[in-house]
């Protein structure tokens, strides 16, 4: 009986597909058929997937999933970072005897195209592995499919609390400071700096654990205030957040403004600080990660006054790996590329140290062990985060100094 409804079940997969593979019953049926017939049939991914690597023992092909291009846009070259280490590490021998394949897949940071993507990533034999999502939105969409498959996920610059709180995936890493190490370490900075009355702008939604309400716990956490949140997305319009920042200015006795952006917002950062700082005499305008060094440095007035944390340290210990980053064409000096250049050593370090190609014991290396990379050594919360990010909040004119330090010979 069983065997007749999954022959039953077959044919209506196949009669969608042939009227069309886009249709939204289509997609429906592609996302459940594994699941609901895993049992039953023999092409479980995980047993194709051994099946290939057994068949091709000298190649090893990990997905590299996210809108490249719109961040390179944005001034970031996470594609030629992902590059440069893939290179690195075939160089250096590959991965257990393995030359390394990036398949490029590019979702343009749509959401539907990038759910298609997803789930042909998933059955694919051929792919052993996902660099990628990139941001935390793309994590939370796919939730545990690529984990469902079997494959090991890096997801370099995804910093939600809110992905795998329930620890549903085993197979999920992000190899960064999480959006509440993060906020904590910002509100550390703001208690030790005697700053206070804060004004939040913010790209991301209003759900619990989102990133501003990781900073505004954070802050009332130490009994520092804040006076609210300005939400904003790609579609607000010109001159949206200045404008909302003025009105804050007039009506509360804000002093400090932490921009919050994932998005590359274009907002003219010069134009904002040159109004902000006109009303603050001594407020200061904090910035995070997603914003290059190159495009802050239009602000050509009050250096000292405006932040940003460095996500890896300018130091003489990274030197020679940060010098190669700043000879590679458009590098505008941030701090998201060199996260996704260290996430592939980090992945590769992790398989060389567990010795096998098994998905759960490479995730216990990496859930437990130390991983040695070029730029320092590397370790996991119990959470998949980066453990203890030695994140330090910097000056712009502290930080412009550091990459100078860094460029001299």
């Amino acid at each position: 009986m069983k065997k007749k409804y999954v022959w039953l079940f077959l044919l209506l997969l196949a009669a969608a597909i042939a009227v069309g593979s886009r249709t939204e019953v289509a997609g429906f049926l592609r996302r459940n058929f594994a699941a609901t017939f895993s049992e039953v049939l023999p092409s479980e991914p995980t047993k194709l997937r051994a099946r290939y690597l057994k068949k091709h023992p000298q190649e090893l092909n990990i997905a590299v999933f996210g809108p490249w291009d719109y961040y390179a846009r944005q001034g970031f070259i996470l594609d030629k970072a992902v590059q440069l280490a893939i290179d690195e590490v075939n160089a250096a021998g590959g991965i257990l005897g393995r030359r390394v394949n990036p398949v490029w897949v590019d979702n343009g940071n749509y959401s539907a195209i990038a759910q298609e993507q997803a789930e042909k990533l998933a059955a694919d034999p051929s792919i052993f592995a996902v660099l990628g999502p990139v941001t935390s939105g793309r994590v939370l969409q796919f939730n545990s499919l690529f984990g469902d498959a079997g494959l090991p996920e890096v997801a370099p610059l995804a910093q939600s609390e809110r992905i795998n709180r329930d620890r549903t995936n085993a197979l999920l890493f992000m190899p960064i400071a999480s959006d509440l190490a993060e906020s904590r370490a910002l509100a550390a900075w703001a208690e030790r700096e005697k700053r206070n009355n804060f004004l939040i702008l913010n790209d991301d939604s209003r759900f619990p654990m989102s990133y501003g309400s990781c900073v505004e716990q954070s802050f009332y956490e130490k009994d520092l205030l804040v006076y609210g949140r300005v939400l904003f997305d790609q579609s607000s319009k010109k001159n949206y957040i200045r404008d909302q920042v003025l009105q804050y200015l007039d009506y509360f006795p804000v002093q400090n403004i932490i921009y919050l952006s994932k998005t590359g917002d274009a907002s003219d950062y010069a134009d904002l600080a040159d109004r902000v700082f006109t009303r603050l005499p001594e407020g200061t305008l904090y910035f995070n990660e997603f914003t290059t060094l190159d495009r802050l440095l239009k602000i050509r007035l009050d250096r000292n006054r405006v932040f940003v944390p460095a996500a890896i340290p300018l130091n003489e210990a990274n030197r020679a790996e940060l010098r190669k980053f700043l000879k590679m064409e458009n590098y505008e000096r941030d701090f998201l590329s060199l996260i996704a250049y260290r996430s592939v050593h980090i992945f590769a370090d992790a398989i060389r140290q567990a010795g096998t190609l098994e998905p759960g014991r490479i995730a216990e290396t990496m859930r437990t062990g130390v991983m040695q990379t070029p730029l320092g050594e590397f370790r996991f919360s119990a959470d998949g985060f980066e453990a203890d990010p030695p994140l330090e909040i910097l000056s712009l004119e502290e930080l412009e100094k550091r990459w100078r330090a860094i460029a001299a010979e």
